[in-house]
Parts: C-alpha cells; sequence; structure tokens
C-alpha cells in the first residue's frame, strides 16, 4: 500500500510539470510575441510604456464588450513591432499627457511612447531616442481654390487655433493673412463658409479631414520648406536619463525606417501624403 502512494504521488507530480512546460508567453498589452525569443536583445524583458492615449491616429483606447481596454494607434503598431522584433512584452500606463515625464523620473514608466516630441526643454530631464517619424503640419483648403503650395498663400487668409504651434507656422507663411479662432471646429467652419482661404492644422490630421469633408483638399508643408527651419519636429521614445536601453530600441528604429516597415505603418494611420517630400 505504501508503494502504490508512493507511485501516484510520484505519477502527479510528473503530470504537473507537463501541464506547466505546456503554458505560453504570458499575454500583456503587447499580445502573445510566442515562445522562441532566442536571439532578441531584449528577450523575457517586460516594460510599462507611460502614454497619454488620446491623440487620434496615433494612440486611443476604447473599452470592448467585455471591459478591457482596446489601444490603437500609429504608435502602437510601432511598439507591437519593436515588442515581436526584440523580444519583450509591455503594459501600458495610461495618463495625461503632463505627467508622462514625471512617470519616467518617478520610475514608475520604463520609457514614454506618446507621439512626443524630443525637444531640447524636455531633454534637461529625460533621454530620447533617436526620432522614428517627423511630425508635420499641413494647409487644408477649398477644393476649388486652385492653392496648391506654401506659395500660393501669399495674400491668402490663413486661420489656425489661437495659442497653437500651428498659430506660429501659419505666420511663417509669407505674405499669408493670419486670423485665429478658438479650437479647430470653428477654425474649419470659416473655411467651409468661404470667410477663410486655407487651415493651418497637424498633418496627421490631413487625410481624415479630406476624408469627412469631400469638398475640401489639402496639402503637407514639405519638409525642407523654410517655415520648418529650426522647429523641433522629431517624434522619439523618451527614457529615464542614462538608461541602457537606448542603444537597442536605436538599432531597431534604424531597422524598421531602413526596411520601410516604418514607412508602411505610418501609410496604414497617416496616409502616403505623411511620408512625401
Amino acid at each position: 500500500m505504501k508503494l502504490k502512494k508512493v507511485l501516484a504521488v510520484a505519477l502527479a507530480g510528473v503530470l504537473t510539470l507537463g501541464a506547466l512546460s505546456g503554458c505560453g508567453t504570458d499575454k500583456s498589452a503587447g499580445g502573445d510575441i510566442g515562445n522562441d525569443t532566442s536571439g532578441k536583445p531584449l528577450a523575457g524583458k517586460h516594460f510599462t510604456v507611460a502614454m497619454s492615449a488620446s491623440f487620434k491616429n496615433f494612440e486611443t483606447v476604447t473599452v470592448d464588450d467585455s471591459g478591457k481596454e482596446v489601444y490603437e494607434g500609429l504608435d502602437i503598431d510601432f511598439l507591437d513591432q519593436m515588442a515581436e522584433d526584440m523580444g519583450f512584452t509591455y503594459e501600458i500606463s495610461n495618463m495625461q499627457f503632463s505627467g508622462l515625464i514625471g512617470a519616467l523620473q518617478s520610475g514608475r514608466a520604463d520609457f514614454v511612447l506618446s507621439g512626443m516630441t524630443a525637444t531640447d526643454d524636455r531633454r534637461e530631464n529625460v533621454d530620447f531616442s533617436i526620432g522614428y517619424i517627423e511630425s508635420r503640419d499641413a494647409f487644408l483648403v477649398s477644393k476649388d481654390s486652385g492653392i496648391k503650395t506654401v506659395e500660393d498663400l501669399s495674400g491668402k487668409k490663413v486661420a489656425c487655433s489661437a495659442g497653437t504651434s500651428y498659430e506660429i507656422t501659419a505666420n511663417k507663411v509669407p505674405g499669408a493673412i493670419v486670423t485665429t479662432f478658438d479650437g479647430q471646429p470653428a477654425v474649419l467652419a470659416e473655411l467651409k463658409s468661404g470667410r477663410v482661404d486655407a487651415m493651418c492644422t497637424d498633418g496627421s490630421l490631413l487625410q481624415g479631414f479630406i476624408n469627412d469633408n469631400p469638398d475640401l483638399d489639402g496639402f503637407m508643408i514639405p519638409k525642407d520648406s523654410e517655415i520648418n527651419k529650426d522647429v523641433d519636429k522629431e517624434f522619439a521614445i523618451a527614457f529615464p536619463k542614462g538608461s541602457d536601453l537606448i542603444e537597442a530600441f536605436n538599432t531597431e528604429i534604424k531597422a524598421l525606417q531602413d526596411s520601410g516597415k516604418m514607412d508602411e505603418i505610418v501609410t496604414k494611420w497617416l496616409g502616403e501624403a505623411y511620408i512625401g517630400e
């Protein structure tokens, strides 16, 4: 009887080990990146990623029928691709944009990915990766306006939201007559009514405006335009000062850019025009 009991316990132990060995990689917000992470630079690492999920086309969050938060956008696809290539998993800490850098400094996040521009002021408190894309501004116009370039805006009425970076951009247009309004909906109403000739807006929103308003057209400001001179334009990943993760992420970002994968992600969310010159 004693021997039978010993054999039974041993068999139970074998079965338990077999069940445990069959478990896959833990699924986090980053999804299942698979069990084989050998040779990947950050294999087995799990990160807390801070973001402010309220930037249309870059990161937004909704709640599905089961009550689970679902994140989507350019930055999410970018993050998932890096997780797959580098072997890490992640969880998202969603917060106000103003709290992102503080989350890094306090150790509550490993890095920030949230459409953040790498400015000199921010560099005083965090370190940045190389840029993964450039932020771009654009002009929205009536489809029959004949306005196709920045030069065509000379002598035209250009509207924008008061107190935004768009106001700075609009005022750099040679010969433009700039007027401001409280918020983009008001600016759009002025354009559609014909009271202004153009609207300055974020390039990431341009295609959405055109899709929603068939009577409108628009164009991106060329990357080499004088309007863009001395303006911080690169979106980058922010890390705590002295982070040893930066080199690995820089290598991955460069690989995604060189392979064309980054362009695919950008085109999916922002349209082909965003990539152009």
